[in-house]
């Protein structure tokens, strides 16, 4: 029980300081006021199935929640953190599996959401909630789609193929295929539009690992052995850093820290084994994960490190 992963993803309405949590223990969404230092708690929004990828969308005030059955929640937040009832639509995906990580782009008002297990990738127009894409055959093990401002494509990693995929968003079709001459078997990813750098967060646990990958030459830019093994990873530009949940690490379980350019490994913070992703506060510099205590789902956080 206390060794069971309740909380997959994670992440932060910066415009209300609310942080929304996957719950699998409570069949939710947490809710948590940021309007201090402290996360405090405030309910549990009830959402029928397993939970997977959290998006906020704060430009429209919803947030969109991946579930099992293939299926994307919508609850809408124009009311706020107190609001009853406020889970307003479901959306069928049109697969076996469960809908996984996903990306909200306010550019093009769409949310892209990753079916791991049927191997396709869906765009959803974030207002009307109607499918407008659907790109197929992309195998399983699809985890992070996350938009590039940088180029305007989409990326998708592969964490079973080992490649990258490069996306038409409008279009919602492949535009190209990069393997990793690396064994990475990225899970998460984020992105730096300013250098057009991303960050892979490569699974491999017989060799933690990072990757930088160079979005312009589609290519391996640096590897980084001080730090890796993990699932989730966003990169924070109010602090120029990429963040890493690094759960797997050979020493313990960690979020690693990159930054700078070109991107250099900072240092790690000691985190739980169940620290999974990340989320980060930036009204009170504060780094958020997920855990479990006492067979129940948790936080860690921390201060970001002033370096």
């Amino acid at each position: 029980m206390a060794q069971a992963k309740f909380s997959d993803t994670l992440d932060i309405d910066h415009e209300h300081n609310v942080l929304y949590v996957g719950d699998n223990w409570s069949s939710g969404l947490d809710v948590f006021d940021l309007s201090t230092a402290e996360a405090k708690y405030v309910k549990t929004i009830g959402i029928r199935g397993r939970i997977y990828g959290v998006a906020v969308a704060s430009d429209i005030d919803k947030v969109f929640v991946g579930l099992s059955g293939s299926r994307v929640a919508v609850i809408d937040i124009s009311s706020g953190i107190n609001a009853i009832n406020p889970v307003v639509a479901q959306i069928d995906t049109g697969g076996d599996g469960h809908t996984d990580l996903l990306d909200y782009v306010p550019t093009h008002k769409a949310l892209y959401a990753a079916n791991r297990l049927d191997g396709f990738l869906v765009s959803i127009d974030a207002e009307s909630h109607a499918i407008i894409g659907r790109l197929e055959g992309l195998g399983s093990g699809l985890e992070q789609p996350r938009f590039n401002p940088a180029d305007g494509m989409l990326y998708l990693t592969n964490n079973k193929a080992n490649v990258l995929y490069q996306i038409d968003p409008i279009a919602c079709t492949l535009v190209s295929t990069f393997s990793i001459e690396d064994p990475c078997f990225p899970n998460g990813m984020a992105i730096n539009p300013a250098t057009n750098r991303a960050l892979l967060a490569c699974g491999n646990q017989d060799r933690p690992h990072t990757v930088i990958w160079d979005l312009a030459e589609q290519r391996i830019e640096s590897i980084f052995e001080e730090s890796g093994c993990g699932d989730g990873a966003i990169y924070e530009p109010t602090i120029d850093r990429f963040l890493f949940a690094a759960a797997g690490y050979a020493t313990g379980p960690v979020m690693g820290v990159f930054g700078g350019t070109p991107v250099r490994f900072i240092t790690n913070v000691p985190t739980t084994a169940k620290s999974s992703w990340v989320a980060y506060d930036r009204k009170n510099k504060v780094v958020y994960a997920p855990a479990n205590e006492e067979g129940r789902p948790a936080l860690v956080s921390f201060r970001m490190p002033d370096l």
